[in-house]
């Protein structure tokens, strides 16, 4: 709230005082019109404020081991450029994170590779229909993993890692039951109207790309320092830390995607693709696991497909609204068989264990939770659902293994 109330100040205090002949202020045109534009953009609430991202610093000092020379890779890269209407050069920093990615992230690379199967279909689709850069759909890479649960410790969710207010402002719902920065398809098309804001604000991908990260108040304020440089390389000497990375960062991620494979990179196969799975509408109120146990689904699969359900429970239609949920796409016919029952179930549940109050869940916070153990679960399914680690339950619970049993009940600070 602080930084939103400084940038709205900063774009309300420019226009007063960077008039006239006497300003001390230089008037730097993209500067000013992005300044300009963003405060009419933030007085109308009509879009998101700032996404609050951060990237760690690569390894400078790591060692040459992707086995290829610079020129190659500085082949491969003008290959993609020139496919791209993105600037992808190479440069030392692109290096050292193409590095970070090939070296001591490979295992982390296998696994995005195979996320990428289940989610790229819905990034592109998003990206075809706003006109923009198929490139981007490899963003999520260094924003969360490809994990639409992810939590960055400053409380950004997503696999776009939406921080709360940008979230709302975006138009996404975040209830005490359900946190739309976690639905796959909405927070994209959500990053999508971003992005694309911010390109049309500075006309360049790679400047829309460090607003993304860093905010437009932190872009605008690095042209004024570059004295009125207006490209991204420019004016990279003048934007915070984590932000002369960020660009570099996906640079690298571009290339792992597509050149993974040369360097001996496998895919870590996902549970499911895209391709596997199907949509329906919640008719009336819905729990994932009655789901998973009517229709003989592992009740993990449920939970990782619908991630955006705080409580793993599906709210029937209200105010015009209906929400859906996804589930392997063999098990459609078995839910148009059996929806009455499975509607049916919950309703009785929830007649004899209702959820807890609204107020009760959003004040939960991080407290602890209870995990009731069912079947199919293993403490890797449920510290990933709960982004934890296994040692975290572990010894939260006084385990000393691994073993579970059905019923079981385990407390989960999440």
């Amino acid at each position: 709230m602080t930084r939103y109330l400084f940038l709205l100040a900063l774009a309300l205090w420019q226009p007063v005082f960077g008039q006239g002949a006497d300003s001390l202020v230089p008037r730097y045109p993209l500067a000013s019109k992005a300044d300009s534009l963003y405060a009419v953009w933030l007085n109308s609430r009509a879009e998101q404020t700032f996404v609050h991202h951060a990237i760690k610093s690569v390894d400078t000092s790591a060692a040459d081991i992707l086995g290829v020379s610079d020129a190659v890779i500085a082949q491969r890269l003008a290959t993609l450029d020139q496919r791209s209407p993105m600037d992808l050069r190479f440069t030392p920093d692109v290096k050292n994170s193409i590095q970070f990615y090939l070296g001591r992230r490979k295992s982390f690379l296998s696994r995005v590779i195979g996320r990428s199967s289940y989610y790229f279909p819905i990034f592109e689709a998003a990206l075809d229909r706003y006109n923009m850069p198929m490139e981007l759909k490899y963003l999520p890479i260094i924003e969360s993993a490809m994990n639409p649960a992810a939590t960055s410790p400053v409380g950004a969710k997503g696999l776009w890692q939406f921080m709360y207010a940008t979230g709302k402002l975006q138009g996404l719902e975040i209830s005490s039951y359900v946190d739309e920065r976690m639905d796959p398809v909405k927070s994209t098309d959500a990053a999508c109207r971003y992005l694309k804001k911010m390109y049309d604000l500075y006309g360049s991908w790679e400047m829309a790309l460090a607003a993304y990260n860093a905010g437009p108040g932190n872009v605008s304020k690095a042209i004024r320092y570059s004295g009125g440089r207006t490209t991204y390389w420019e004016i990279r000497p003048y934007l915070p830390r984590e932000t002369r990375n960020y660009v570099p960062a996906f640079i690298a991620a571009v290339y792992a995607m597509n050149y993974a494979g040369l360097h001996g990179v496998k895919a870590e196969l996902p549970p499911t693709t895209f391709f596997d799975v199907d949509t329906v509408h919640a008719t009336a109120p819905v729990g994932l696991y009655d789901v998973a146990h009517v229709l003989s689904i592992d009740s993990t699969l449920m939970t990782v497909l619908n991630p955006q359900y705080k409580l793993h429970h599906v709210p029937g239609p209200k105010e015009g609204k209906t929400y859906s949920f996804v589930l392997p796409r063999s098990a459609v016919p078995a839910y148009i068989a059996f929806s009455d029952t499975l509607y049916a179930t919950t309703a009785a549940r929830l007649k004899k264990t209702p959820l807890p109050p609204a107020a009760q869940v959003a004040s939960s916070g991080s407290s602890s939770k209870t995990h009731t153990v069912r079947s199919g679960d293993t403490l890797g399914a449920i510290a990933k659902n709960y982004g934890v680690r296994v040692s975290d339950i572990q010894r939260w619970n006084g385990l000393r293994g691994t073993t579970i049993r059905i019923g079981q009940k385990l407390k989960v600070k999440g």
